[in-house]
């Protein structure tokens, strides 16, 4: 199987409460798991910037369903590439919302290195 990964960019089409938040992530969670994907989604005021990895079929379908989805505009890829192993193996689909002061399921600290290691990953 050969390994994939893409970091894109997007804009939201309109923002998003934290419910409609916690249903995408739940709804991406299950699917990812069922296609073997793994990632992270940073949702900004303005913008989301994610990272989603696994067999490169698997994220070229999911990418162009991104492409197409009404609720993001200006998608924009970043980077990718094959890889060899996952920066995220755990991870369905980590989350975190820049400047949401309530915790929800799977965020992270901003802080967190895996969050630096995705930047490192873009600068690579």
């Amino acid at each position: 199987m050969e390994l994939y990964y893409l970091i894109y960019t997007s804009v939201p089409a309109k923002p998003m409460n934290d419910a409609e938040l916690q249903e995408l992530l739940t709804v991406a969670r299950e699917a990812n798991s069922r296609f073997e994907v793994t990632g992270m989604l940073i949702c900004l005021p303005e913008s989301f910037i994610q990272l989603i990895e696994g067999p490169k079929a698997h994220i070229d379908q999911l990418y162009q369903n991104i492409r197409h989805d009404k609720r993001h505009f200006r998608v924009t890829t970043l980077r990718e590439e094959p890889i060899i192993q996952r920066f995220f193996p755990d991870w369905s689909m980590a989350f975190k919302k820049e400047d949401n002061t309530d915790t929800l399921e799977g965020a992270l600290d901003l802080h967190d290195e895996k969050i630096f290691r995705l930047f490192d990953i873009i600068e690579y």
